[in-house]
């Protein structure tokens, strides 16, 4: 792109992300990442959700959670796709209470969770065998 003197942005950047992200190569999604933003290119929701959804594919919910403080720090809030990703992740390790928290901090920031987020609180108390 830069030889035909097209500068990549913020979307080219988060695109190429995601795809990274998508093919579980995570190293080379956060290298990308980081070259972004060396460059000035601020990432944005569309960015971290892709890395936090990249992370959580390969059950590294810690540093999920690590990169939603780095996000909420950079005053770029999540989105109904941000909390779905993470309470789908934490319904699937068994931590139930967690994403029953994630869903009580969707409710206080106006984002009113959808049937993906009931499908997997429902997955996940079913996994941990609490029907009621």
């Amino acid at each position: 792109m830069e030889e035909r003197g097209c500068e990549p942005n913020i979307v080219s950047y988060s695109t190429i992300i995601d795809s990274l992200c998508k093919d579980t190569l995570i190293d080379q999604a956060l290298t990308l990442f980081s070259e972004m933003i060396s460059r000035g290119i601020a990432p944005n929701v569309v960015t971290y959700t892709s890395l936090i959804q990249g992370v959580c594919n390969i059950g590294q919910w810690k540093q999920a959670t690590r990169l939603l403080d780095e996000m909420l720090n950079k005053g770029i809030f999540p989105n109904l796709f941000t909390f779905n990703v993470l309470v789908d992740t934490f319904c699937k390790e068994g931590m139930v209470v967690e994403a029953k928290t994630v869903v009580d901090m969707m409710i206080q920031r106006g984002i009113e969770p959808d049937t993906i987020t009931y499908s997997s609180l429902m997955d996940g108390y079913c996994l941990r065998g609490e029907m009621d």
